[in-house]
């Protein structure tokens, strides 16, 4: 067979290999970061760098397509349905301040391990409104975006003298005190059809025994409450029942700080922040170890 008549000059095959500075979509200009991961896009100046498990990008050759199969098998916009990744994610959630308190050190123990690394793991933490409708979307939510290997759940719980490891969540809604939207249950379902109740799944005794040995007061719980607390461990265990690959969940309670207990005036336990956060990281440490 012969040589082809004409063959492209190596300025123009460079430049069909660099491609066009911009593309069009339906008429409109479309970046070419658009598509790229957020980690790997360009940033302005001073914008802080949140780092996550991200792919180094592919160099020198297009990435394989996949089929469909494979597609549908990824999960929601080509993630693996739970975290499968070499980096598993821990999820950690706290609560905003509710009723007359001011503060919720649940929110602050969330902030504080947020982004913590764990041997092969890292922690991505949030923090959920007092909301009887809105904290199940937004576990939800967080479960579909990070694609959790573990859900550790923290909460606030006056009278509680020591860290308290919840083993069961109860299908039903029951509410000493409105939430913050008002609110008030009055005996309703956590999820109407649910299970009578779910076990946690995280490695409960494991972590009681570590907490003790550090010097933390902390026992297992067999009652997380009817309020917000135990409405947020049964959905979220509702939420992965089904699920081949799902990620072991579980709540802490703790007590009341110090200062919550001096302006309340009342004959209540506490405990400092700095020993509520040491008791976090002995969990996560835990866990961490339960996944390897």
């Amino acid at each position: 067979m012969g040589r082809p008549l004409l063959r492209p000059r190596r300025g123009d095959r460079r430049a069909a290999l660099r491609g066009a500075p911009d593309r069009r979509r339906d008429g409109l200009r479309v970046d070419r970061n658009v598509d790229r991961p957020a980690a790997l896009r360009p940033r302005a100046r001073g914008q802080r760098v949140v780092h996550d498990a991200v792919a180094p990008p592919h160099r020198g050759r297009a990435r394989r397509r996949r089929g469909p199969a494979e597609a549908q098998a990824a999960g929601p916009a080509g993630g693996p349905r739970y975290n499968t990744s070499v980096t598993p994610v821990i999820l950690v959630t706290g609560f905003e301040p509710f009723g007359t308190f001011g503060v919720n050190p649940t929110e602050g123990l969330a902030k504080a391990v947020d982004g913590r690394r764990l041997g092969d793991g890292q922690v991505r933490s949030a923090v959920l409104p007092v909301h009887h409708a809105e904290a199940a979307l937004r576990v939800g939510a967080l479960l579909a975006e990070t694609h959790p290997a573990a859900v550790l759940h923290l909460g606030l719980a006056a009278a509680r003298a020591r860290v308290a490891l919840e083993r069961v969540a109860v299908n039903v809604m029951e509410y000493e005190q409105p939430d913050n939207a008002g609110w008030r249950a009055r005996g309703e379902p956590c999820v109407p059809g649910g299970p009578a109740a779910y076990f946690a799944t995280l490695p409960l005794e494991a972590i009681r025994q570590a907490l003790t040995a550090d010097g933390i007061p902390a026992y297992v719980s067999h009652t997380a409450g009817t309020y917000l607390c135990n409405q947020t461990l049964y959905t979220t265990l509702h939420a992965v029942r089904s699920r081949s690959r799902a990620p072991r969940v579980g709540f802490i309670h703790v007590p009341l700080l110090p200062s919550m207990v001096a302006a309340s005036g009342l004959e209540q336990p506490s405990m400092d922040f700095p020993l509520m956060l040491r008791a976090v990281e002995v969990a996560l440490g835990v866990i961490a170890g339960d996944l390897a």
